[in-house]
C-alpha cells in the first residue's frame, strides 16, 4: 500500500514502534484523525471568511476557536514522531479538542440550547478507541460534568450567547451535524473493523509455531478435516507423511538448545522447499513434522516425494558457530482412504509406519556397528 497516507504513516510513527503490530492500527487511526480534522477545520474557516456572510467579528471569533485547534492537530503528530510518546501526544489533541468543542458549545446557546452539544461527545469516542477504556472513562466524566455544569446553568436562567446569528446558521447547525455523526460512525466501524484484524492475527499466531513459523499441530488437524471434507464432497484424496528427525536430543546435549532450534528452522526451510506450493507443511511438535500432500498421489509419485525429502533431511546443516551438523530422519506414510477412512485411522497409519521406519534404521545402524 504506497499511497500518500502510508507514507505519512510511515513518516509519523517512530522506527522502534512501526513493528508493534498490536498497536500500529491505533496510531494509523491517530494519525487518520489529525488530518481529517484539519480538513475539516480549514474547511469551516473558509465557509466561515468567504461563504456565511459572518460579520468579521463572528470570523474572528470563529479564528478563535479553531486556530489553536489546529496548532494543536500539528504539534501532537511531530511530538509523537520525535518523543515516542504516544500517549501524550493523543491526550494534547484531545485536550485541545475537549476546549475547543466545549468553548463552542458554550457560545452556541449552552448544552440545552444548542445542536452543537452532540460534537462533544466525539472527544471521549476519540479517546476511548485511541488509548482505550481508562482514558475514554476519563474522558467522558469530563465531558459530562461540562455538559451537566451547562445544563444546570441553563435550567437555573443563565443566559448562554448564541454567536452564529446569521442567515446561514442552519448551515453550520447541519456542518455540525454531520461532523457529529461522521466521527462517531467512523470510529466505532474503524474499531470492529481493527478489532477483527487483530482477533485474525491472534488466530493466525494460535495456528503457527513460533520457532519455525510453521503451521502448529492445531492447524495441521484443521487442514487434515478440511481435506477429508474436501474427499467427502469430491473424492479427492490425500496422503500424509509423518517425519521425526533421528537422535535429536544428542544435538541439545553436545551442541545447546540454540545450535537445536537452528537445526529446526532449517530442517522446516528444507521440507517447505521439498514439496508444492499446495502442500501443507507443519510442525508438530518438538522433532516431528507432517506434510500434507493434496491431490492424487500414487505409490510411485509418493517414493519420488520420498525421495527427495530423504535427499534434503541427510544433508548436513550450518551453524552460525562455523560447524556442521549431520541430520537423519524417518518417514511413515499413509493414503487416505485408501490405507484409513477417518481422521484417527489416518494419522494413526502414518504414525505407525514411520516409528517401524525409525526402528528398523536404529536397527540397521546397531548391526552396523557391530559389525
Amino acid at each position: 500500500m504506497n499511497t500518500l497516507f502510508a507514507r505519512v504513516v510511515g513518516f509519523i510513527v517512530p522506527q522502534n514502534l512501526a513493528n508493534d503490530a498490536a498497536r500500529y492500527y491505533r496510531y494509523q487511526l491517530f494519525i487518520a484523525v489529525t488530518l481529517v480534522l484539519l480538513g475539516v477545520i480549514a474547511c469551516a474557516q473558509v465557509y466561515s471568511i468567504f461563504v456565511s456572510a459572518l460579520p468579521w467579528a463572528d470570523i474572528i471569533w470563529t479564528l478563535l476557536f479553531t486556530v489553536p485547534l489546529q496548532v494543536a492537530l500539528i504539534a501532537a503528530p511531530l511530538y509523537f514522531r520525535y518523543s515516542g510518546n504516544y500517549l501524550r501526544a493523543v491526550h494534547i489533541v484531545l485536550g485541545a479538542m475537549f476546549v475547543t468543542l466545549v468553548s463552542v458549545v458554550f457560545f452556541l446557546g449552552g448544552p440545552l440550547g444548542g445542536v452543537s452539544v452532540v460534537m462533544s461527545f466525539v472527544v471521549p469516542m476519540f479517546a476511548f478507541v485511541l488509548v482505550g477504556l481508562k482514558s475514554g472513562v476519563v474522558w467522558g466524566v469530563l465531558t459530562y460534568l461540562a455538559l451537566m455544569t451547562g445544563g444546570v446553568m441553563d435550567v437555573m436562567g443563565f443566559e448562554f450567547p448564541y454567536i452564529d446569528n446569521t442567515p446561514h446558521a442552519a448551515v453550520g447547525k447541519m456542518i455540525h451535524l454531520n461532523v457529529s455523526f461522521f466521527s462517531i460512525f467512523l470510529m466505532v466501524a474503524f474499531y470492529e473493523i481493527s478489532n477483527q484484524r487483530y482477533r485474525k492475527q491472534l488466530e493466525e499466531v494460535a495456528r503457527h509455531d513460533d520457532l519455525t513459523k510453521l503451521p502448529n499441530r492445531s492447524a495441521f488437524y484443521a487442514a487434515i478435516e478440511t481435506a477429508i471434507s474436501e474427499y467427502d464432497e469430491s473424492r479427492t484424496p490425500f496422503t500424509l507423511v509423518y517425519i521425526d528427525l533421528d537422535n535429536f536430543k544428542p544435538i541439545n546435549d553436545v551442541h545447546g538448545h540454540s545450535a537445536g532450534d537452528q537445526v529446526l528452522r532449517a530442517f522446516a526451510q528444507r521440507l517447505k522447499r521439498s514439496v508444492r506450493n499446495q502442500d501443507f507443511v507443519c510442525r508438530l511438535g518438538g522433532d516431528e513434522f507432517a506434510v500434507l500432500l493434496k491431490g492424487s498421489v500414487d505409490a510411485r509419485i509418493a517414493q519420488l516425494v520420498l525421495d527427495r525429502l530423504d535427499r534434503q533431511m541427510n544433508e548436513s546443516i550450518d551453524l552460525r558457530n562455523g560447524k556442521s551438523i549431520a541430520i537423519s530422519a524417518s518417514t511413515g506414510m499413509a493414503f487416505y482412504p485408501d490405507d484409513a477412512a477417518s481422521l484417527e485411522a489416518i494419522l494413526h497409519a502414518a504414525d505407525e509406519r514411520m516409528y517401524v521406519r525409525k526402528r528398523e534404521t536404529k536397527c540397521q545402524q546397531q548391526a552396523a556397528t557391530a559389525c
